[in-house]
């Protein structure tokens, strides 16, 4: 890079700035949508079953064209697809703010996933464009914890919106925020230069990757509900097949494909998107349970549950650039195997918790978390972006995020149908253990018995509560069982990304002179 072009080049830490917005704010609306769907639901009439399709509607086209958008923002300009995702998204979201059907919930929600996958794999690559290569791991930390800041962020300051304001607050109030974001994209944002446009673009490839990761989406998302063997997930998976067996036959044969399938030949991607997957399956898996038992266990309300989130979200933001310095200085591989081991083993520990557990025991955990977290993501989007050509680093991090989303969205269904599965378990096993006639049961129920009788209540009303309260202990219990259940099978799923962690390759540090100055024209390509 010449020092004219040097000298035109906006402030790389502006940059990053200006492309957290937008990615903080689609995190913190998708996150906190769920504190809103009970409103939502009286707004308009949705019921437990139809309500789902709010999450769908814009999950599907988020998750199923994030590596289009990477590969129009190669093709295209990525400043261009980041700004015109951004005004989608922004837009959108105020609409979903002023919807008045379920069918423009469903509409606008669509939109704003469009206009999400538009920005987020292309905000990736800006960031990574922004910082020359020694310093880019730091920076994809720092980008990597503001976005999953946003995300964690959702339910605390979501749920005191929707509790003391309104639900349509959630989504108006973004729109100052992300109209700042937009204007300072345009002025400030340089386009990249490896645009193609002469390039055609495959729409056979497109085709058959949305309609199978959709169906793989919706697969994931109501399988529990639907049954795993019913006629119509049955249907959906065998369209998924064939969509994705025509889509990888159509890629193999185009001169120009969708997704170039010669990256999966590079073992470092290869492997990032394998601890991605793994990664997230984990993460969204945890802070699926994390919620759920501080809610349905210890009684917190859902904005001290996120409240009680604040540690995992601190120690992400103050740890991640102490991750991307690892990785640009030793490279990602042991970073991210140290970090995916910390995840690990912080998640085993949550399975000692109980009914009685203090919130300081959850805290120290949820810092190791982030801890973890930190040591992971930037390492690991370094390594997946590192060994990938300029031109295709658009599609190689629309893949990456591909990989990170489904592995999230896999995490939570796994975990989601297994929770109510091992609570039926265990309540049968403490059921049968301790019926009513056992002489432990008939020593609890006599002892609240006799308390409700000393309160007023009658012998034979009082035996009748004091059954009930020994049948919700067990439940309880049961429940507290199952989740602990759970977290060590979160923690084995971290733990299998340690082990994929060691097929990372990082490149040879060079020295600081030329070697890296000629590397800012083009990330090396390493193909093992």
């Amino acid at each position: 890079m010449n020092t004219a072009t040097a000298r035109n080049q906006p402030n790389k830490y502006f940059v990053l700035f200006i492309v957290s917005l937008g990615t903080v704010l689609s995190g913190y609306v998708s996150s906190s949508l769920d504190i809103a769907l009970s409103n939502m639901m009286s707004t308009f009439g949705f019921t437990m079953d139809s309500v789902t399709w709010v999450l769908l509607s814009y999950m599907i086209p988020y998750g199923a064209t994030l590596p289009i958008m990477g590969k129009l923002g190669d093709q295209f300009g990525r400043k261009k697809m980041y700004v015109s995702g951004l005004v989608l998204f922004t837009i959108a979201t105020m609409m979903v703010g002023l919807s008045w059907s379920s069918v423009t919930v469903i509409v606008f929600r669509i939109l704003q996933g469009i206009g999400a996958a538009m920005f987020f794999p292309n905000a990736m690559t800006l960031v990574a464009d922004a910082f020359p290569p020694n310093e880019r791991g730091q920076a994809m930390g720092m980008w990597g914890a503001l976005a999953a800041a946003g995300a964690v962020l959702g339910p605390t300051i979501g749920g005191y919106i929707v509790e003391y304001l309104n639900w349509r607050m959630l989504f108006n109030s973004i729109v100052p925020i992300a109209a700042v974001g937009i204007v300072l994209a345009i002025t400030v944002l340089q386009e990249s230069e490896t645009n193609n446009t002469s390039a055609k673009i495959d729409y056979v490839g497109g085709v058959t990757l949305v309609t199978s990761l959709s169906s793989l989406i919706i697969i994931l998302n109501r399988g529990a509900k639907e049954g795993w063997t019913s006629l119509y997930i049955v249907s959906l998976f065998i369209i998924m097949v064939v969509s994705m067996v025509a889509f990888l036959y159509a890629e193999s044969h185009k001169e120009e494909p969708l997704v170039d399938l010669h990256l999966f030949k590079n073992t470092t991607f290869v492997a990032a998107n394998i601890v991605g997957f793994l990664t997230f399956m984990a993460l969204n898996g945890g802070l699926f349970l994390i919620p759920f038992f501080l809610r349905n266990i210890l009684g917190y309300t859902p904005i001290h549950a996120g409240l009680a989130l604040i540690p995992l979200i601190a120690s992400m933001i103050f740890l991640a650039p102490m991750g991307g310095k690892l990785a640009d200085t030793s490279g990602g591989k042991i970073p991210t195997m140290l970090g995916m081991l910390i995840l690990s083993i912080t998640l085993y520990s949550f399975h000692t918790m109980t009914a009685d557990t203090s919130y300081p025991f959850i805290a120290i955990r949820l810092i190791f978390m982030g801890i973890g977290l930190a040591l992971t993501m930037s390492p690991l989007s370094n390594a997946a972006m590192a060994t990938l050509p300029k031109e295709k680093s658009g599609v190689g991090s629309g893949v990456f995020n591909l990989f990170k989303n489904v592995g999230g969205s896999v995490g939570i269904a796994i975990l989601g149908t297994l929770l109510d599965q091992r609570q039926i378990f265990h309540n049968h096993i403490l059921s049968s253990s301790i019926d009513a006639s056992s002489s432990m049961a008939q020593q609890v129920i006599a002892g609240i018995q006799g308390g409700l009788m000393q309160s007023g209540m009658q012998s034979s009303q009082a035996y009748a509560a004091a059954l009930s309260i020994l049948q919700g202990m067990v439940s309880k219990q049961a429940a507290v069982m199952a989740y602990g259940d759970l977290f060590q099978i979160a923690a084995f799923l971290a733990s299998l990304g340690v082990i994929a962690a060691l097929l990372i390759r990082d490149i040879p540090k060079v020295g600081a002179g030329k070697a890296i100055e000629a590397d800012e024209e083009s990330i090396p390509v390493a193909i093992h």
